[in-house]
């Protein structure tokens, strides 16, 4: 049964979707590093710009006039923007690549003749690396609840996943940063969840194509640099950044965790912000908080009594 119809049949091998909102030196590098590493295939760059103020799209529109620019009048979020490239897309495959990225090789030729020869994969996640050509941590596992609590305590060293991904051929989810999926696989379970806002649509993806007995593969022979936090770190919108990850968060494990386990993680959030709030209090009163978000007692405030 097909679940998402496309507007048009796939006419080239790739379509490489990237969503930015006030990006604009990063998405410049990322897609001057497209246009100069990628041959051998055909494909196209979609930019979906969710109504950046750093004048990103006219940047975009004046240097790279290939680019088919998407302009949206408020930021719709990474699933919804997303969405919209997947649904203007003529690629086989479609890669949703974050702006904060940069190719290094020819990585979606390896990556398209790869997934050429082995159709038994319907997405693909290559290797990535950080600004010091250093392998990353990459989950390549289904986040458990108890690896959730440990997250919002802040004991989870992401650095254990180094070991884990040795000799990791087939994985359960891969890294967001970079994820390459079968233009039939949208045809067969449907676009991104549009209620996350940011952060989880990757693993939930990947965990909707599974149910529908689809596998995933990470290719580490190649490789994607990743600025880490270059997109998500912006001081100005950082608290809203906080708040959808938390909503994201909560809407996830209710959709995928048992209710005593969303009882749990959200207790466990409320001791987080509860001690956060007394802190950043600590550091107001003896004048060493900072302007950041980190030390914003409103935030905190409006963390703790969200429902």
């Amino acid at each position: 049964m097909t679940v998402f119809q496309f507007k048009e049949p796939a006419r080239l091998d790739l379509s490489i979707i990237i969503v930015s909102f006030n990006t604009r030196d990063v998405l410049l590098d990322c897609l001057t590093s497209v246009y100069e590493q990628t041959e051998g295939i055909s494909y196209e760059v979609i930019v979906v710009d969710n109504a950046s103020c750093d004048d990103t799209p006219g940047a975009v529109s004046e240097i790279f006039t290939d680019v088919r620019l998407i302009r949206n009048d408020e930021n719709k979020g990474f699933s919804v923007a997303n969405n919209q490239g997947i649904c203007q897309s003529a690629g086989k495959w479609i890669a949703l690549l974050n702006p904060d990225t940069r190719l290094i090789e020819n990585s979606f030729q390896n990556i398209c003749g790869y997934l050429q020869e082995h159709s038994e994969f319907s997405i693909l996640g290559p290797g990535i690396i950080d600004e010091k050509g250093q392998q990353s941590p990459t989950r390549l596992w289904e986040d458990t609840p108890s690896d959730a609590a440990w997250k919002i305590l802040g004991l989870y060293n992401p650095n254990d996943e180094l070991q884990r991904m040795a000799d990791t051929k087939e994985a359960l989810v891969i890294s967001g940063c970079c994820f390459v999926i079968h233009r039939e696989l949208f045809e067969e379970i449907g676009l991104l969840d549009e209620n996350y806002f940011l952060y989880n649509e990757e693993d939930d993806f990947c965990r909707r194509a599974r149910e529908q007995g689809k596998r995933i593969c990470f290719f580490p022979e190649t490789s994607i640099q990743h600025l880490l936090g270059k997109s998500t770190h912006q001081p100005e919108h950082r608290e809203k950044v906080i708040l959808e990850a938390y909503k994201s968060n909560l809407y996830f494990y209710s959709k995928y965790y048992s209710c005593g386990w969303n009882f749990i993680l959200r207790s466990l959030y409320k001791f987080t912000f509860m001690v956060g709030l007394v802190r950043s209090a600590f550091r107001h009163l003896t004048g060493s908080a900072t302007q950041s978000a980190d030390d914003s007692l409103r935030l905190k405030l409006k963390l703790l009594f969200l429902p």
